[in-house]
């Protein structure tokens, strides 16, 4: 008889199973392939596991990668373990087969508590390491395995309800095989079945398969999760919503209240759902000991040497150790109470209480959000401070092997809700480091309109903060929260209005969204312009205000931003606000960007008017403005057919631009500035306008080169112009020189009087000088009336009428008086009238602005004139032509002839 070899408690040694043309046993096929076994031993086990096919997975359909796992006993005691993990593979030609690792050993410990405490081990057998796995592996150490087991389990985030589900089927039937009507890779609801009643519940072991079936039917496991139609056939079912009897609901539900290691095993497996009922009902009793005081406190029982012993130190031991068994609804109840009935003298008790309850909130906060909150707003009823606070999450967040999303949340909220400040706190940076930019900017949607809207904005700098250590491009959840939030405006202005922070604040809180969302530099505004508020004007348009103080760098964002305000009919006051950002040669420059939209141009030039600037920034004003050539394709554009639009544009711009005040106050463009813009060119509004805006001293010269260079746009002869534009004028400063000093004025008459010249005046024009022509050119047509000028009345003490006036005492005609008596200021108002009649009679009558069609050739008509001698010595004789005798005398009779 053949002794078989005994396991070894504290040892478990490994096979691999996988198809090779070359076993360790012989032979070719699905057999062992590596292991820790020596010659015998290998035999052994590769009999009981059928040389690897004992056990067929039933793989997941659809799965990229999946698991079969499962925990068999061999032997006539059941003193063997063996637990399994299958995966899918190929053989050498391509066709399906599997690879199993096993691991063998005493069934004390390799079970099926091991197995699914292995479920993530990562030193599985795997294909793609089949490879490199040599044919002789190391045998494991127990104890070292069965850490890895205890720390792969998570059982906190099993589902309470499911779980009482599954142990209601077992109490109901305890000595049957059951069909585990759960998803295969559901390992934790499994792992909470088997910690509870393997050994407890039914004589046979609990084996198990999950995912896969078994060939040989006298390896029948208890426990089957698999998805075969024949499967069900001698099995109790197993589902998650339990049996009809209540009684043994009730016990599945106080059981799955009850941690695992609290429980103390029978002496024997129980066979019969009554023994078992009492079994969890003296387990429940026993946990849940300590928690008599608390309720003879609550009712006001508890006598005063119990209530000593609750409240002193080994009160508050045993109380943490009943506490850590009880079910989390039933310490909710209990705490809930205690914060309602307040019980006196029981302040170290009540310590007690609100940390378990904080702890309890971290390790199960998970299973049942409602319960969660009522267990965390009992331990604020009761006190908690944000130091315990601190130190419960802290020392939770040290546990952890893995933080998942589920964590994430109920640490946030626990701290929010115990009024942890997450600026301060280590442990709370170290959470929100690992959670996504849209995850963060959602908490702070969620705290906005709350009690802990202090809270918000660190969500949103914390998610700034890590966007900013990235590649700062845009994130496309954060651009679908934008477009559903609107900008996020409401958020921010929750955050704004309640915290009472400034406007920088409320534009550094938008360019975290928008940078978050679009990145850094946004390169494309639409999707930024589709995503602000609807109704722009109950927002104030604050959105558009604050998005422009984010992109000033950006001149064309900030007129495109502006733009889409302005159509949104946005009032004055923003249009100026979200202009003002930008500096005064980008405000011109963005203009002149915009070719047929002037509807930005008001608003540009209050910007620049408002503004106070140093002589270098209003000379680069003037030069951008000059360059751009006083925007004048915008305007033309804009207004073709509207001349009056047109001048009041250039007229906004001139006042902006330059500054120079009212002409009515002394101020207008000086001659200087006059020189400057008709030497830059310009159409006839745009010079109209200059002249308009001319200072006193200004204007005539305003006024005389916008006349030559309308002539000499519409091809008239220098000549000409030149008589016309510069004969009134020397005749006014002619005037102005042989003026006598003044007498001095009676009181209440204008002191006011120009000292007479001596030395003549030279015409406006280069070259000599010259005498006026006797002869007058034909008068040019009278303007159509309205576009007459009157000229102003004079005021009576300055400028008598005929009437009143009387004859001079020099013997002088009264009508050479009023010519002589005329000052230099009046003279020049006089030309300024003549001025204009001249410019609106070539621009009425001249044509417009384009190139004039050419002109017929007209005969020319020759006109003979006798010289005659100058009657003054030096003076020049004018040009042959001039059809205008130097002196005085009768004209000659001229000699007319006609040239072809």
């Amino acid at each position: 008889m053949t002794t078989r070899p005994s396991p070894a408690p504290g040892r478990v040694d490994q096979i691999v199973f996988a198809w090779s043309d070359r076993l360790l046993a012989g032979g070719r096929g699905l057999g062992p392939v590596a292991t820790s076994l020596g010659t015998d031993g290998l035999r052994v086990w590769n009999e009981r596991l059928a040389g690897g096919d004992v056990a067929v997975g039933q793989w997941l359909a659809g799965a990229a990668e999946c698991a079969a796992l499962g925990a068999l006993r061999f032997g006539r005691q059941g003193e063997h373990g063996a637990a399994l993990r299958l995966v899918p593979a190929r053989d050498p030609n391509g066709r399906p087969s599997q690879l199993v690792h096993a691991l063998v050993g005493s069934a004390s410990v390799v079970n099926a508590a091991l197995v699914l405490g292995l479920h993530r081990w990562p030193e599985w057998s795997t294909p793609d390491r089949l490879g490199s796995t040599p044919s002789e592996l190391e045998a494991l150490d127990a104890e070292a395995l069965w850490a890895h087991a205890r720390a792969g389990l998570d059982e906190p985030s099993v589902r309470r309800d499911a779980l009482a589900g599954l142990l209601a089927g077992v109490l109901a039937a305890p000595c049957d095989s059951y069909l585990a009507e759960v998803s295969p890779d559901d390992v934790g609801l499994v792992a909470g079945l088997v910690h509870r009643l393997d050994g407890v519940a039914g004589a046979a072991p609990l084996t198990m398969l999950l995912g896969a079936q078994v060939t040989r039917p006298e390896l029948r496991p208890r426990l089957l999760a698999v998805g075969l139609p024949d499967a069900r056939n001698g099995r109790t079912p197993l589902t998650t919503t339990g049996g009809a009897d209540p009684g043994v609901a009730r016990v599945a539900g106080l059981l799955a209240d009850l941690p695992p290691a609290s429980l103390t095993r029978p002496r024997s497996p129980l066979t019969s759902t009554g023994a078992l009922a009492d079994w969890v009902e003296a387990e429940h009793q026993r946990a849940t000991g300590g928690l008599d005081l608390v309720d003879r406190a609550i009712a006001g029982t508890l006598d005063e040497p119990a209530r000593r012993y609750l409240n002193g130190p080994k009160g508050q031991e045993q109380l943490r150790a009943d506490l850590r068994n009880a079910g989390t609804a039933q310490l909710t109840d209990r705490l809930l109470r205690w914060t309602e009935a307040k019980p006196p003298g029981l302040s170290e008790a009540t310590r007690t209480l609100r940390q378990v309850a904080a702890e309890r909130y971290m390790a199960d906060g998970g299973e049942d959000r409602d319960t969660a909150d009522r267990l965390l707003e009992a331990a604020r009823r009761m006190g908690l401070t944000a130091a315990e606070a601190r130190r419960v999450l802290a020392n939770w967040y040290a546990g952890l092997s893995k933080v998942t999303s589920a964590d994430q949340y109920s640490a946030v909220y626990f701290a929010i809700g115990a009024g942890i400040d997450p600026a301060s706190d280590d442990t709370f940076a170290r959470l929100l480091s690992g959670m996504k930019a849209a995850s963060l900017l959602e908490w702070s949607r969620l705290l906005a309109p709350s009690d802990h809207v202090q809270a918000a904005p660190h969500f949103m700098r914390a998610a700034y903060r890590q966007w900013s250590r990235g590649d700062r491009r845009g994130d496309e959840d954060v651009r679908a929260l934008m477009r559903e939030t609107e900008m996020f405006h409401e958020t921010i202005h929750d955050i704004v209005s309640r915290c009472g922070l400034r406007a920088e604040d409320e534009n550094d809180l938008y360019r975290t969204v928008l940078h978050l969302a679009y990145g850094d530099p946004v390169t494309d505004l639409s999707p930024v312009l589709g995503a602000l508020p609807a109704d722009a004007e109950a927002t104030q348009f604050r959105p558009w205000a604050a998005l422009a103080d984010v992109l000033a760098d950006d001149r064309a964002h900030v007129f495109q931003l502006a733009g889409q305000a302005r159509r949104r009919k946005a009032p004055s006051s923003v249009l100026d606000d979200m202009l003002g950002v930008l500096s005064s040669t980008d405000l011109i420059q963005g203009l002149a960007e915009q070719p047929g939209q002037p509807g930005l141009l008001d608003p540009v030039c209050r910007v620049l008017t408002g503004r106070t600037r140093t002589p270098a920034e209003k000379r680069a004003t003037c030069d951008a403005a000059l360059a751009g050539r006083f925007l004048a394709d915008l305007v033309e554009k804009a207004w073709p057919d509207e001349a009056g639009q047109r001048f009041r544009a250039y007229t906004l711009l001139l006042r902006a631009v330059y500054q120079a005040g009212d002409r009515s106050n002394g101020g207008g463009l000086t001659r200087t500035d006059v020189d400057e813009l008709v030497r830059a060119g310009g159409t006839a509004t745009f010079l109209l306008a200059v002249a308009a805006q001319a200072a006193p001293d200004a204007v005539v010269p305003a006024l005389l080169h916008t006349t030559r260079r309308h002539a000499a746009d519409l091809g008239l002869s220098s000549e000409f112009t030149d008589y016309t534009v510069r004969e009134p004028l020397r005749a006014a400063e002619t005037r102005t020189t042989g003026r006598r000093a003044p007498e001095p004025a009676p009181a209440g008459m204008p002191q006011g009087r120009h000292a007479q010249d001596p030395h003549p005046v030279r015409p406006a024009g280069p070259g000599p000088a010259r005498t006026a022509p006797p002869l007058p050119l034909p008068e040019p047509p009278i303007p159509p009336q309205h576009f007459s000028f009157d000229p102003p009345t004079a005021p009576r003490d300055h400028f008598p009428s005929g009437s009143e006036q009387e004859p001079p005492d020099d013997g002088r005609h009264p009508i050479v008086v009023w010519i002589a008596d005329r000052t230099l200021q009046e003279w020049a108002i006089a030309v300024v009238g003549l001025g204009i009649v001249v410019l609106l009679c070539l621009l009425l009558f001249g044509g417009s602005d384009e190139t004039p069609a050419p002109r017929r050739v007209a005969p020319t008509v020759t006109v003979t004139v006798a010289p005659s001698a100058s009657p003054t010595d030096g003076a020049e004789t004018p040009a042959a032509g001039d059809g205008t005798p130097a002196g005085g005398g009768r004209s000659p009779q001229p000699t007319t002839g006609k040239t072809p």
